[in-house]
């Protein structure tokens, strides 16, 4: 009976690892309009870092841009984006990378 269990368990687990698709870390740099004082960047940092799966972000009033880290699986470039336009600055994929 306990062999039944442990194998059931087993297979279970097996089962789940097969069906999971493992998270990659990403990196996607954002253009960002409508930056005009020193607190606008942090406005566009925390509406990222406010994104499940965002784990680092970092803007420049100097360069108007972004760079945001996050998990693949739980988050994407363009949804990143279309988060910091929705908040009044319009941005713009740069580019990525894994």
């Amino acid at each position: 009976m306990r062999k039944t269990i442990w194998m059931t368990a087993i297979a279970a687990c097996m089962t789940l690892s097969a069906q999971q698709s493992w998270a990659e870390e990403r990196s996607v740099t954002l253009h960002i309009s409508g930056m005009t004082c020193g607190t606008c960047p942090i406005s566009v940092r925390h509406r990222a870092m406010q994104m499940p799966g965002v784990h680092a972000a970092t803007a420049d009033l100097q360069t108007a841009s972004a760079t945001i880290t996050y998990e693949d699986r739980e988050q994407s470039a363009q949804a990143i984006a279309q988060a910091i336009t929705d908040l009044g600055y319009p941005a713009v994929i740069a580019g990525s990378k894994q």
